[in-house]
């Protein structure tokens, strides 16, 4: 069976296709809704998906990620729905707490720069609990390689949302964009939850999971230190640039790169179960690891090259000429999308390998740097040079994670590390329903 075969079989083209359409409609919600919107509120709107995307990955607490390690895993069907229930159990308690300490951040004037958008900050945050389970479903279903059932699943919930959210936009403006998001995050859980077909409240013994709890604390340490510095120049320019409408022009250069982002998105969500059954086979990872990730850097560039010529065309049509200022920050950005698309996949690697610490490692050294470069390049170069803080950011990263990606199979591969996490008991009889961390 040739490449293309092999991803055939595997579901990338089915999940690829459907994530393209589903990423889309989720373009267009917001490239529709810009034409209801002023470029100011456009700002706005990416200033509240910004601060509400990392309050998602704090909630989640990591979870998301390590039932998707851990159900990637040969276990027992029974034992990969106690460990869902698990997690989903777990991230309850976390979405209360973080909710909790986000309120008393805004409220408090820590977070928001002005009383309207600490406002809408508190009323977006409603869309937390649903995204907060929303994720977990899908990951499950990931890991369980039901391609098929969530590629489904993520388009009815792509089209409901851009229906709700569009006719929502249109009647009553910025206020309808974040009650329409709110009403589609939570009808989203019904076609999750048919795909997943999981009565959650059934009692099923399961063995023992050790590690369950460590790769859920290394998860969410890594991705939300991780958001933060991905999303350093909105906040940034939340707080320190004077020039509102500028940032809604912004805002559309980093809406539009988030299509592009989806191709990256769908390769990592495709490889990591299986990186994560083969953890043993050292020659089998270095190799596939070494394959991907030069195919995904050169997908890459093809993807930002079609895109920003396609954004050229297209922003000047739609929106007129003054939307042509999002065009040079569209080009800087993109640079940004190729080199984090360049180290995407050892990410994953290091997944299935259970090793998410260097990952945190390397968010741990590159967060801070790209948040005091974004604010000094902002005040030296202006909204264009918080883009090249980025780019600066993402080649600080890609750097770091070739070394730290190289000591992490050396390591994992001279010492035998490198196991599925342990079951207890495995070969015995089956004990109770507990998963430790």
């Amino acid at each position: 069976m040739g490449i293309v075969g092999a991803l055939r079989a595997k579901g990338f083209f089915h999940l690829l296709s459907v994530n393209l359409l589903a990423q889309a409609l989720g373009l267009g919600t917001i490239l529709v809704v810009a034409k209801f919107l002023s470029p100011r509120e456009l700002g706005e709107v990416r200033i509240l998906q910004s601060y509400t995307a990392l309050i998602i990955a704090v909630a989640a607490f990591g979870y998301d990620t390590a039932i998707l390690k851990v159900c990637s895993e040969a276990r027992p069907p029974e034992e990969r729905l106690a460990i869902l229930r698990l997690g989903l159990g777990r991230v309850a308690l976390a979405t209360v707490i973080s909710l909790t300490v986000y309120a008393a951040l805004i409220l408090t004037g820590v977070l928001a720069s002005s009383v309207r958008l600490a406002h809408w900050m508190l009323v977006y945050a409603t869309v937390v609990p649903f995204a907060v389970v929303g994720s977990i479903l899908m990951v499950y279903l990931q890991a369980l390689k039901r391609i098929k059932p969530l590629a489904r699943a993520q388009a009815w919930v792509r089209v409901q949302s851009f229906l709700v959210v569009v006719a929502c936009t249109w009647l009553w403006g910025f206020r309808g964009f974040v009650f329409g998001t709110i009403a589609a995050s939570a009808a989203a859980m019904i076609p999750l939850s048919r795909a997943v077909q999981v009565r959650l409240f059934d009692r099923v013994p399961v063995h023992r999971v050790s590690g369950f709890g460590r790769l859920a604390l290394l998860s969410v340490l890594g991705t939300a230190v991780g958001l933060l510095g991905q999303s350093a120049d909105i906040f940034v320019l939340d707080h320190f640039a004077r020039d509102r409408q500028a940032i809604g022009y912004y805002a559309l250069a980093t809406i539009l790169v988030l299509g592009a982002m989806q191709v990256t998105a769908t390769v990592q969500s495709i490889a990591t179960p299986y990186f994560s059954e083969r953890a043993a086979d050292g020659r089998w990872v270095q190799r596939q690891l070494i394959r991907t990730q030069l195919r995904m850097t050169g997908l890459s560039i093809v993807v930002a090259a079609g895109l920003y010529a396609l954004a050229s065309m297209f922003i000047p049509l739609v929106y007129g000429q003054a939307y042509l200022a999002a065009l040079p920050y569209l080009a800087i950005l993109l640079l940004r999308y190729v080199l984090w698309s360049s180290y995407a996949v050892m990410g994953v690697a290091l997944l299935g390998l259970g090793r998410l610490e260097y990952n945190l490692a390397a968010a741990v050294i590159v967060t801070p740097v790209g948040l005091g470069l974004s604010y000094l390049f902002l005040r030296r170069f202006g909204i264009s040079g918080v883009a090249w803080a980025q780019v600066v950011g993402a080649t600080l990263d890609l750097v770091l994670l070739l070394l730290l990606t190289r000591l992490a199979l050396r390591r994992a591969f001279s010492s035998g590390i490198a196991q599925p996490l342990e079951v207890a008991g495995r070969g015995g009889a089956p004990g109770p329903a507990s998963i430790e961390g």
